[in-house]
């Protein structure tokens, strides 16, 4: 559109018969044109934005996980420790009852 302009304008210099309402017509597009080409650059910002904290959210949710991850295996091993102590505190018990039978 711009060297649409640029031709039209050279070719009405040239020959000096602009052609009526052709130049204000293509700088009407060109003009709403802009106005599309900003409003596309600011939601392009606004999902670089949106794209920026859905990385650092990302990146929390990956934390959080690894905390997870990280306490169910305690967790695992605490209920090992607890089956163990408990079965030897049974045995613990039998041998006493044992003893005291005997």
């Amino acid at each position: 559109l711009f060297r649409e302009l640029i031709e039209i304008l050279a070719i009405s210099r040239n020959q000096k018969l602009p052609q009526p309402g052709e130049e204000s017509q293509i700088l009407e597009l060109l003009i709403q044109r802009d106005g599309e080409f900003q409003e596309l650059m600011k939601l392009a910002v606004d999902q670089g934005k949106i794209h920026h904290e859905m990385q650092l959210l990302e990146k929390v949710v990956e934390k959080r996980d690894n905390d997870i991850q990280q306490l169910q295996k305690q967790l695992k091993e605490a209920e090992h420790m607890l089956a163990t102590a408990v079965y030897q505190a049974k045995e613990k018990l039998k041998s006493i009852e044992k003893a005291r039978k005997g």
